[in-house]
């Protein structure tokens, strides 16, 4: 980033840690919020960071790995629940859930395949509709065969 010395000294800083280190805090479940407050760099920083050094599969295998802990999490949530903490650890089980479904969609993802919508009040009105073109048909046909 030549226009911009603060994104430029940030990279710089990036360039001098270990990326294992910064790999790391990926599998460990950080943001990338987290991670540049920790790190004390801009987020701007860290995405060019990534996208210069094509890390973007090696994270998205480290957000697998998170969500695969977040999920382990759940269970031991869930089996040390106490009864006067019980909405909070159903809070701290649902954020784990979510966040497991978006890092890893493969695995803990809701499959949204074709879906089929009923509406009963429109299957009523179909109906109805039908039953009048029926009544409307016969009263037409006994008409006809009266004038006969």
């Amino acid at each position: 980033m030549p226009g911009n010395p603060k994104v430029r000294a940030d990279i710089a800083l990036l360039e001098d840690i270990d990326d294992e280190l910064i790999l790391s805090m990926f599998e460990d479940g950080r943001s990338k919020a987290d991670i540049c407050r920790g790190l004390g760099i801009g987020r701007r920083a860290l995405e060019t960071w990534i996208d210069d050094n094509d890390y973007e599969p090696i994270i998205t295998r480290a957000r697998v790995q998170a969500a695969s802990n977040l999920a382990c999490e759940t269970l031991s949530i869930a089996d040390g629940m106490a009864v006067e903490h019980a909405q909070r650890d159903v809070q701290r089980i649902r954020t784990r859930q979510w966040l497991a479904e978006r890092w890893d969609r493969k695995t803990y993802g809701v499959e949204k395949g074709n879906q089929i919508n009923v509406s009963i009040q429109g299957l009523r009105m179909e109906a109805l509709r039908h039953v009048e073109v029926v009544e409307q048909l016969s009263t037409d046909q006994m008409l006809k065969l009266s004038t006969e």
